[in-house]
């Protein structure tokens, strides 16, 4: 895997392994490993309605930014949040 920067190459197996390995935080959009980067960004998949990024600060905040509840399935704060793409994307439409 190739980090979008093209700074750096890195195992496949690196990706979403909880470690941010790149600058760009691109081989953790599915963990808030690089939250504290500027440019590192979480996938939001929102089947149903349509996918997003967002911060990687906001992963696991407690407060449910993906429709899909994505951002928030390992929080701390015991909060579970409903898939509600299909609904979100019947009113888009």
């Amino acid at each position: 895997f190739t980090c979008d920067d093209g700074k750096k190459t890195i195992a496949s197996s690196s990706i979403n392994d909880d470690y941010c390995d790149c600058d760009d935080g691109t081989d953790e959009p599915g963990t808030s490993a690089c939250a504290g980067r500027l440019s590192a960004r979480f996938y939001c998949t929102n089947i149903g309605f349509k996918s997003m990024y967002i911060p990687s600060s906001k992963v696991g905040d407690g407060i449910c930014d993906c429709c899909d509840g994505s951002d928030e399935i390992d929080n701390p704060y015991g909060v579970v949040c409903e898939n509600e793409c299909d609904e979100v994307g019947k009113k888009w439409r």
